[in-house]
Protein backbone atom coordinates (compact mmCIF):
# COMPACT_ATOMS: atom_id res chain seq x y z
CA UNK A 1 0.00 0.00 0.00
CA UNK A 2 2.91 1.82 0.97
CA UNK A 3 4.23 1.62 -2.30
CA UNK A 4 1.08 2.10 -4.01
CA UNK A 5 0.86 6.04 -2.54
CA UNK A 6 4.38 6.77 -3.03
CA UNK A 7 3.72 6.17 -6.75
CA UNK A 8 0.77 8.19 -6.84
CA UNK A 9 2.08 11.04 -5.27
CA UNK A 10 5.12 10.70 -7.89
CA UNK A 11 2.43 10.99 -10.48
CA UNK A 12 0.81 13.96 -9.16
CA UNK A 13 4.24 15.82 -8.48
CA UNK A 14 5.50 14.88 -11.91
CA UNK A 15 3.26 15.11 -15.41
CA UNK A 16 -0.25 15.43 -13.74
CA UNK A 17 1.10 18.09 -11.58
CA UNK A 18 2.89 19.83 -14.04
CA UNK A 19 -0.40 19.45 -16.57
CA UNK A 20 -2.28 20.93 -13.46
CA UNK A 21 0.00 23.40 -13.12
CA UNK A 22 -0.41 24.46 -16.80
CA UNK A 23 -4.31 24.45 -16.91
CA UNK A 24 -4.26 26.62 -13.59
CA UNK A 25 -2.23 29.14 -15.57
CA UNK A 26 -5.21 30.44 -17.19
CA UNK A 27 -4.46 32.26 -21.18
CA UNK A 28 -5.58 35.51 -21.70
CA UNK A 29 -8.60 36.41 -24.06
CA UNK A 30 -8.48 40.22 -25.02
CA UNK A 31 -11.78 41.86 -25.64
CA UNK A 32 -12.95 42.34 -29.11
CA UNK A 33 -13.78 46.03 -28.97
CA UNK A 34 -13.06 47.85 -25.48
CA UNK A 35 -15.83 48.92 -22.81
CA UNK A 36 -15.64 52.26 -23.40
CA UNK A 37 -15.69 52.28 -27.46
CA UNK A 38 -18.77 50.90 -26.62
CA UNK A 39 -21.63 52.08 -29.24
CA UNK A 40 -24.55 53.91 -27.66
CA UNK A 41 -26.76 53.77 -30.61
CA UNK A 42 -27.05 50.03 -29.72
CA UNK A 43 -28.11 50.77 -26.09
CA UNK A 44 -31.12 53.10 -27.25
CA UNK A 45 -33.69 54.13 -25.12
CA UNK A 46 -31.25 54.62 -22.92
CA UNK A 47 -28.80 57.50 -23.59
CA UNK A 48 -25.36 58.11 -21.98
CA UNK A 49 -25.19 61.68 -19.74
CA UNK A 50 -21.98 60.98 -17.69
CA UNK A 51 -18.53 59.20 -18.33
CA UNK A 52 -17.08 58.81 -14.67
CA UNK A 53 -12.60 58.61 -15.26
CA UNK A 54 -11.15 56.86 -12.22
CA UNK A 55 -7.59 58.48 -10.72
CA UNK A 56 -4.52 56.08 -11.51
CA UNK A 57 -4.52 54.61 -8.22
CA UNK A 58 -8.01 53.93 -8.59
CA UNK A 59 -7.83 52.35 -11.72
CA UNK A 60 -4.50 50.21 -9.95
CA UNK A 61 -7.11 48.94 -7.20
CA UNK A 62 -9.28 47.81 -9.26
CA UNK A 63 -6.85 45.81 -11.29
CA UNK A 64 -7.92 46.78 -14.69
CA UNK A 65 -7.80 49.03 -17.11
CA UNK A 66 -11.23 47.63 -18.70
CA UNK A 67 -14.02 49.04 -17.50
CA UNK A 68 -17.09 51.48 -18.17
CA UNK A 69 -18.53 53.78 -16.10
CA UNK A 70 -21.45 55.54 -16.98
CA UNK A 71 -24.47 57.64 -16.09
CA UNK A 72 -27.07 56.67 -18.25
CA UNK A 73 -30.86 57.95 -18.58
CA UNK A 74 -33.72 56.01 -20.00
CA UNK A 75 -35.74 58.23 -22.11
CA UNK A 76 -38.77 55.52 -22.33
CA UNK A 77 -39.66 56.76 -19.12
CA UNK A 78 -41.35 59.65 -17.61
CA UNK A 79 -38.62 62.16 -15.90
CA UNK A 80 -40.50 61.69 -12.57
CA UNK A 81 -39.94 57.92 -12.76
CA UNK A 82 -37.19 56.76 -10.07
CA UNK A 83 -35.60 54.29 -13.11
CA UNK A 84 -35.05 57.55 -15.44
CA UNK A 85 -31.31 57.66 -14.35
CA UNK A 86 -29.59 54.60 -13.81
CA UNK A 87 -25.35 53.82 -13.32
CA UNK A 88 -24.00 51.34 -15.29
CA UNK A 89 -20.68 49.70 -14.16
CA UNK A 90 -18.53 47.54 -16.50
CA UNK A 91 -15.57 45.57 -15.69
CA UNK A 92 -13.50 42.94 -17.53
CA UNK A 93 -10.65 40.49 -15.96
CA UNK A 94 -8.71 37.74 -17.88
CA UNK A 95 -5.79 35.89 -17.87
CA UNK A 96 -3.95 34.55 -14.61
CA UNK A 97 -4.90 32.22 -11.77
CA UNK A 98 -6.92 32.32 -9.17
CA UNK A 99 -8.97 35.41 -10.39
CA UNK A 100 -11.16 37.21 -7.23
CA UNK A 101 -13.99 39.30 -8.22
CA UNK A 102 -14.62 42.66 -6.78
CA UNK A 103 -18.34 42.83 -5.45
CA UNK A 104 -20.25 45.18 -3.99
CA UNK A 105 -21.40 43.20 -0.84
CA UNK A 106 -17.61 44.35 0.23
CA UNK A 107 -17.03 47.59 -1.76
CA UNK A 108 -19.90 49.29 -0.70
CA UNK A 109 -18.89 49.01 2.93
CA UNK A 110 -15.85 50.59 2.28
CA UNK A 111 -17.20 53.48 0.95
CA UNK A 112 -19.31 53.61 3.94
CA UNK A 113 -22.66 51.77 3.49
CA UNK A 114 -24.41 48.86 5.64
CA UNK A 115 -26.12 45.79 4.21
CA UNK A 116 -30.01 46.55 4.55
CA UNK A 117 -31.57 42.76 4.73
CA UNK A 118 -30.76 40.01 2.83
CA UNK A 119 -28.73 39.71 -0.31
CA UNK A 120 -30.20 37.48 -2.79
CA UNK A 121 -29.61 35.50 -5.89
CA UNK A 122 -32.66 35.10 -8.44
CA UNK A 123 -32.94 34.28 -12.33
CA UNK A 124 -33.91 36.88 -14.34
CA UNK A 125 -35.55 36.04 -17.87
CA UNK A 126 -34.26 38.54 -20.58
CA UNK A 127 -36.06 38.28 -23.93
CA UNK A 128 -33.26 39.46 -26.02
CA UNK A 129 -31.03 36.28 -24.64
CA UNK A 130 -33.52 33.88 -24.04
CA UNK A 131 -32.85 31.61 -27.27
CA UNK A 132 -29.55 31.56 -25.49
CA UNK A 133 -30.34 31.96 -22.23
CA UNK A 134 -33.35 30.15 -20.30
CA UNK A 135 -32.44 33.30 -17.89
CA UNK A 136 -29.48 34.93 -16.58
CA UNK A 137 -28.67 34.70 -12.48
CA UNK A 138 -27.92 38.10 -10.85
CA UNK A 139 -27.17 39.15 -7.38
CA UNK A 140 -29.55 42.02 -5.63
CA UNK A 141 -27.98 43.79 -2.60
CA UNK A 142 -29.40 46.56 -0.75
CA UNK A 143 -27.09 49.00 1.32
CA UNK A 144 -28.16 51.99 3.78
CA UNK A 145 -25.53 54.78 4.90
CA UNK A 146 -26.40 56.56 7.21
CA UNK A 147 -24.92 60.32 8.43
CA UNK A 148 -26.16 62.63 11.12
CA UNK A 149 -28.62 64.42 9.68
CA UNK A 150 -30.45 61.89 6.84
CA UNK A 151 -30.02 58.53 5.17
CA UNK A 152 -30.01 56.83 2.12
CA UNK A 153 -30.33 53.35 0.54
CA UNK A 154 -28.83 51.64 -2.53
CA UNK A 155 -29.51 48.61 -4.02
CA UNK A 156 -27.47 47.72 -6.52
CA UNK A 157 -28.32 44.43 -9.02
CA UNK A 158 -25.22 42.63 -10.58
CA UNK A 159 -24.04 39.74 -12.72
CA UNK A 160 -20.90 38.28 -13.80
CA UNK A 161 -20.31 37.10 -17.66
CA UNK A 162 -17.52 34.31 -17.17
CA UNK A 163 -16.40 31.88 -20.03
CA UNK A 164 -19.40 32.32 -22.60
CA UNK A 165 -21.85 32.01 -19.47
CA UNK A 166 -23.61 33.90 -16.45
CA UNK A 167 -22.97 33.78 -12.94
CA UNK A 168 -24.50 35.57 -9.55
CA UNK A 169 -21.52 35.30 -7.44
CA UNK A 170 -17.96 35.50 -6.71
CA UNK A 171 -17.99 31.41 -5.59
CA UNK A 172 -19.25 30.37 -9.25
CA UNK A 173 -16.52 32.76 -11.14
CA UNK A 174 -13.84 31.66 -9.20
CA UNK A 175 -14.56 27.64 -9.93
CA UNK A 176 -15.61 28.12 -13.38
CA UNK A 177 -12.49 30.26 -14.00
CA UNK A 178 -10.27 27.56 -12.30
CA UNK A 179 -11.39 24.66 -14.51
CA UNK A 180 -8.65 22.66 -15.42
CA UNK A 181 -10.37 21.61 -18.38
CA UNK A 182 -9.77 24.94 -19.59
CA UNK A 183 -7.10 26.74 -21.17
CA UNK A 184 -8.64 30.46 -21.00
CA UNK A 185 -10.81 32.23 -18.41
CA UNK A 186 -12.38 35.49 -18.38
CA UNK A 187 -14.94 37.72 -16.35
CA UNK A 188 -16.74 40.88 -16.52
CA UNK A 189 -19.19 41.92 -13.58
CA UNK A 190 -22.11 44.24 -14.85
CA UNK A 191 -23.13 46.40 -12.13
CA UNK A 192 -26.26 48.70 -11.98
CA UNK A 193 -28.29 50.76 -9.63
CA UNK A 194 -30.93 53.56 -9.70
CA UNK A 195 -30.95 56.37 -7.09
CA UNK A 196 -33.73 56.56 -5.76
CA UNK A 197 -35.34 53.69 -6.60
CA UNK A 198 -36.71 50.65 -4.22
CA UNK A 199 -35.40 47.05 -4.54
CA UNK A 200 -38.31 45.85 -6.13
CA UNK A 201 -37.81 48.92 -8.87
CA UNK A 202 -34.06 48.50 -9.72
CA UNK A 203 -34.64 44.71 -10.08
CA UNK A 204 -37.53 45.58 -12.51
CA UNK A 205 -34.99 48.50 -14.36
CA UNK A 206 -31.90 46.24 -13.61
CA UNK A 207 -33.79 43.72 -15.95
CA UNK A 208 -34.84 46.32 -18.67
CA UNK A 209 -31.17 47.74 -18.69
CA UNK A 210 -29.27 44.14 -18.34
CA UNK A 211 -31.57 43.08 -21.75
CA UNK A 212 -30.67 45.91 -23.42
CA UNK A 213 -26.92 46.11 -22.71
CA UNK A 214 -25.91 42.39 -22.25
CA UNK A 215 -26.78 41.08 -26.07
CA UNK A 216 -24.26 44.64 -27.12
CA UNK A 217 -21.52 43.16 -24.42
CA UNK A 218 -21.78 39.63 -26.57
CA UNK A 219 -22.22 40.70 -29.76
CA UNK A 220 -19.36 43.59 -29.71
CA UNK A 221 -16.99 43.28 -26.90
CA UNK A 222 -16.51 39.20 -25.14
CA UNK A 223 -14.25 37.40 -26.88
CA UNK A 224 -15.60 33.83 -28.19
CA UNK A 225 -14.72 31.35 -25.61
CA UNK A 226 -16.19 28.06 -27.21
CA UNK A 227 -14.06 29.16 -30.58
CA UNK A 228 -10.97 30.26 -28.59
CA UNK A 229 -11.12 27.06 -26.77
CA UNK A 230 -11.57 24.76 -29.53
CA UNK A 231 -8.63 26.71 -31.53
CA UNK A 232 -6.25 25.70 -28.44
CA UNK A 233 -7.01 22.31 -28.91
CA UNK A 234 -6.87 21.88 -32.28
CA UNK A 235 -3.58 23.25 -32.38
CA UNK A 236 -2.41 20.83 -29.27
Amino acid sequence: MAVVMLASAAVLAGPVGSWLQFRLDKAPLPLRNPLAAMDVDAIRPYRVVGRLTLEPNVVEALGTSQFLHWTLEDTSVPRSDPLRRATLFITYYTGGRDLVPHVPDECMLGAGYQAFGNHENKDVTLPALVQEFASVPVRVCTFIRTAIHNSAKMTVVYTFAVNGSFAATRTDVRLRTADPRNRHAYFSKIEVSFPGATRAQSVSGARKLFDTVLPVLLRDHYPDFEQAEKASDEQS
